[in-house]
């Protein structure tokens, strides 16, 4: 954290996913996030003012206007919902604080890390229309370069067709047991999730042979199945989530195309969303609560001209073909995460 020049108010404050990213920038980035991350923030004081002595217009003062009306229909809960908020305003301004820090930092990553400073408007809008993220994650960027690169190590292609006895090791995340976020969730575990709350019942590990890791979560409650898809790069946590499709509803004659041409087509069609393929990863899936042994399989992941809306095609063992419609979220709009232990 050496290079970064933003007050140490600030910083206290910020997830370390965000100061770790700044520090890399030059001062010029820096000033700007601060500038913009102050104009969109918001302050724990002035929501408690806006709730005791405005009408309750704290939920307006965060751009929720829905929770709003409904505060105002329902007069607060008749009083209960005003009495609950006194203790959640610290948390929701926090969860509001995080958003604004993700979205601005995304926003000064396009300028500054990206050599996007200088693009045509028609190359920025192409690449940010309609999306939460605004860019090509550095995940991304990486990985099309190692699709690109033609020369693999024949000892670790050898290496890659063994079946592993067990899921690799990684690196556990620093956890607080009273200060949990989404990269601390196992199975068993509650979150919060769009105003809903969630039970993580089932856990995959996929190991894949370039040597990286992903998560993923099967979450649950009273009407729904979601599927969470975590994975870590440097400080860049990427989340995505989604459900289960049949892959017969995508296109009916995919699963013939995949075994004839051994991969699916580049461009794939869904409710009337173009999906480009973007990834193509061979590795292991464990699943962790049942410990099974390990499946061998392909995984095709394809995303929007946006990049937010995402698409994943796996293959399993060349034999079982699951489909994920999902959309790309920020970690911050997980909140809550805790042990039922």
């Amino acid at each position: 954290m050496g290079n970064l020049i933003l007050p140490p108010s600030l910083t206290r404050e910020l997830p370390y996913a965000v100061t770790a990213q700044l520090a890399e920038l030059p001062q010029e980035a820096q000033q700007e996030f601060f500038e913009e991350y102050n104009r969109n923030a918001r302050t724990t004081s002035i929501a408690y003012i806006l709730q005791t002595l405005v009408f309750g217009t704290h939920y307006a003062y965060l751009n929720r206007w829905f929770l709003q009306f409904l505060y105002w229909f329902t007069i607060g809960g008749l009083g209960i919902w005003w009495f609950i908020d006194l203790f959640r305003i610290p948390s929701m301004i926090e969860t509001h604080n995080n958003k604004i820090a993700d979205q601005t930092l995304r926003h000064v990553l396009v300028k500054y890390r990206y050599g996007l400073k200088n693009s045509t408007d028609s190359d920025i809008t192409s690449s940010a229309k309609g999306s939460r993220f605004m860019l090509r994650t550095p995940y991304d960027l990486q990985k099309k370069g190692q699709e690109n690169t033609k020369s693999i190590n024949l000892e670790k292609r050898a290496i890659s067709k063994m079946r592993p006895i067990a899921p690799r090791i990684l690196d556990a995340p620093d956890a607080d047991p009273m200060q949990l976020s989404i990269i601390n969730i196992k199975a068993g575990y509650l979150v919060d999730f769009d105003l809903t709350t969630w039970e993580t019942v089932q856990e995959w590990q996929y190991d894949w042979d370039n040597g990286n890791s992903g998560k993923e979560f099967r979450l649950v409650n009273e009407k729904e199945t979601l599927h969470l898809y975590i994975r870590n790069e440097g400080t860049q946590l990427h989340t995505i989530l989604g459900r289960k499709v049949n892959i017969h509803s995508i296109d009916r004659e995919l699963e013939e195309e995949i075994q004839t041409n051994l991969r699916p087509p580049s461009v794939l069609n869904y409710q009337e969303i173009d999906y480009f393929r973007e990834n193509t990863k061979t590795g292991w899936r464990h699943e962790i609560t049942a410990k099974t042994s390990a499946n061998k399989l392909t995984i095709w992941e394809y995303f929007d001209e946006t990049m937010t809306f995402f698409m994943r095609i796996e293959q399993i063992e060349n034999e079982i073909y699951k489909v994920t419609i999902g959309e790309v979220i920020s970690p911050f709009e997980f909140s809550n995460v805790l042990s039922k232990e």
